[in-house]
């Protein structure tokens, strides 16, 4: 298991787990011919709602989070990430994909997928947890 962060400086478009859920349903559309389920759930701690995507054999979450953790997050990132976008500091939003495990590597592309979607969102600084490095 791992996961990607997308940390949203403040100049980016607002977020709500409503609007993720839309966009990534638009956005893996076409993966529904190949089994794709879309679901949600909510964190029995913090009651913030996620959503799944599940094929067989495989899923991933994703996660739109605010407040306090996220900033201590993005202030751990700060401090292991040389060369780190200095607005990072700044960010209290981020979605976060959290992916299963994927032994045979039957789904790369999947979450190669699910990657460049948070690229190609205005000012995110994307951030792989397991790499310690900023995805440009």
């Amino acid at each position: 298991m791992f996961a990607i962060h997308a940390y949203l400086a403040k100049s980016s478009t607002s977020y709500s787990i409503e609007r993720l859920a839309s966009e990534l349903s638009t956005y893996f559309a076409f993966e529904t011919k190949n089994g794709l389920v879309i679901g949600s759930s909510t964190n029995p701690f913090t009651k913030e709602k996620y959503l799944i995507f599940r094929w067989s054999g495989w899923s991933f979450t994703a996660h739109f989070e605010t407040g306090r953790n996220v900033v201590a997050d993005a202030n751990y990132v700060t401090s292991v990430v040389k060369d780190c976008p200095p607005e990072l500091t700044d960010c209290s939003e981020r979605i976060r994909f959290v992916f299963a495990p994927d032994a045979n590597r039957d789904f790369t592309n999947h979450i190669i997928w699910a990657i460049e979607y948070l690229l190609e969102i205005p000012d995110a600084i994307v951030f792989d947890e397991t790499q310690q490095t900023i995805i440009r």
